[in-house]
């Protein structure tokens, strides 16, 4: 008897796990950076060791490592023109028109043959889940209307307004400053800084709801506004308590910010025994675009630092040259910046100021100098120097006395290391780590069925009724009215005296 009921009760267990743990999984990671796909990918992996069957959809290659049974990837050449870099005091108008003329580029995603092939010869029902790398794709939601599955987004760094907006969180702009916002402004300036984003959100949303009408149109598939509706969970790159600001989260907003340096695969580095500096501008960044005398005013900085061995990512004509009369600075394409970083060595790093990089420097607690090129690294580093992590010079300006200056500062001067220390304590302390908390969530939503009850009831208001502005209309509209009668009252009764 024991041994017949044995082979029935094995099954039961494996089909319970199997609930969870046999899920399919569609990974959309497309039209990102490499640093951004590192995020998306490091999620997929929690999922892939948790014995989940996944097809992960990129539009860069992917390492050999990913070549296993439970993967499918399908490659799509395809990317999003390179971004402009922007002066740091161009208008907002000039900013926004660059914008939306690069989301306008973002449909051609779908029209790609590849692409087409894989919607149309795929099963309609195939996925318990579409985890979305989020960068300004809301279109791409249509892809969960075909195959009818819930939606996780995954996003890199502190949620922006159109997350907030996309899941329903409340933005309270007074003291929660943006990540896009290179003033970090806060209060009534903070509030109008606000209305002009909202501005922005509503005309990109108008650009994505066009893709999406035009490749997912009505009544075949639910409608762009359902389908937001629809995107249950979103994974931020992301630690409030240790990277600020504080600000509200709903229980489907999750910070993962970690994950990525989580799940690096660990290698022994070769190097001398000797304290170093890690010197990285980012993957969008090419030396052969910069004018000389920036070059030339790192290489003469770094002459002056011969006790010091320095790991510079570098893409330019001069390596040779710049080696020979520099033993010490070791250039290279591409250095593995997040080992470098976890050495214990390591003393400085030179950064951009992407959120990546400095989730890499704050986790392995080494002070940074900031150059920031683009996007949100102005605003970031404006964080990391005002939390004493470090330092930020304007990298088209810069002079050798300035940059050498700056460097001994923060090489000889503990305030810096002893700050960083004490928030990466602050950023590995959590009662669970950035992988465990992401794999729970995402197998709860495929437990639950897509989870319907996580999501806030703000989601189902429109814009007006979710910020009050008929009430706010209704109460200060009568007060307005009864100051300007007093003040017209005041000036006749002035006039007849």
């Amino acid at each position: 008897m024991n041994c017949l009921l044995r082979y029935p009760l094995l099954l039961l267990a494996y089909w319970i796990a199997a609930g969870v743990h046999g899920s399919r999984i569609l990974c959309l990671s497309v039209g990102v950076h490499r640093s951004q796909l590192l995020v998306h990918l490091a999620v997929a992996r929690v999922l892939l060791q948790r014995g989940h069957q996944l097809t992960l959809v990129t539009s860069q290659p992917l390492e050999r490592d990913w070549l296993t049974a439970n993967v499918t990837h399908l490659l799509l050449p395809w990317q999003l023109p390179r971004e402009q870099v922007i002066e740091p005091h161009a208008n907002f108008l000039t900013r926004l028109q660059w914008t939306l003329e690069r989301l306008e580029k973002s449909g051609e995603l779908l029209d790609q043959p590849e692409w087409r092939e894989f919607m149309e010869h795929t099963p309609s029902t195939p996925y318990d889940l579409l985890l979305l790398g989020y960068h300004f794709n809301d279109h791409l939601l249509g892809v969960a209307a075909h195959f009818n599955c819930p939606v996780a987004i995954i996003t890199t760094q502190q949620p922006i307004g159109f997350v907030h907006s996309l899941m329903g969180n409340p933005e309270e702009r007074w003291y929660v400053p943006q990540p896009y916002d290179s003033r970090q402004r806060t209060g009534l300036e903070g509030y109008i800084f606000g209305l002009w984003e909202k501005l922005s959100e509503l005309l990109a949303r108008r650009v994505m709801q066009r893709i999406y009408s035009t490749h997912f149109p009505s009544p075949q598939y639910p409608s762009f506004e359902e389908m937001r509706r629809r995107v249950i969970l979103a994974l931020n790159n992301h630690h409030m308590v240790s990277e600020g600001p504080i600000g509200p989260l709903l229980p489907n907003m999750l910070d993962i910010g970690g994950i990525v340096m989580e799940q690096m695969e660990r290698k022994e580095l070769n190097l001398p025994r000797r304290p170093f500096i890690v010197f990285s501008l980012g993957t969008r960044f090419s030396w052969l675009t910069m004018p000389g005398k920036v070059e030339k005013a790192f290489v003469d900085a770094f002459a002056q630092l011969r006790d010091y061995d320095i790991y510079w990512t570098y893409d330019g004509a001069n390596a040779s040259t710049i080696h020979l009369a520099n033993s010490h600075v070791h250039l290279e394409d591409w250095w593995p910046q997040a080992q470098l970083l976890a050495h214990p060595l390591a003393r400085l790093f030179i950064t951009h100021g992407g959120k990546g990089s400095l989730s890499e420097a704050l986790y392995y607690g080494v002070p940074m100098l900031g150059l920031p090129l683009l996007g949100d690294q102005r605003p970031n580093l404006r964080k990391m120097q005002n939390k004493g992590w470090g330092l930020s010079l304007d990298i088209h300006n810069v002079s050798q006395a300035e940059l050498l200056c700056s460097i001994k500062r923060l090489l000889n001067e503990k305030q810096f290391r002893e700050s960083i220390r004490r928030s990466s304590l602050l950023y590995r302390d959590r009662p669970l780590n950035a992988s465990d908390l992401a794999a729970y969530w995402l197998e709860y939503v495929i437990r639950h069925k897509g989870a319907p009850h996580l999501s806030g009831n703000a989601r189902h208001l429109n814009f007006w009724q979710r910020h009050l502005l008929d009430v706010r209309l209704a109460v200060y509209g009568p007060l307005g009215m009864l100051g300007w009668l007093a003040l017209w009252l005041n000036r006749k009764l002035n006039c007849n005296r």
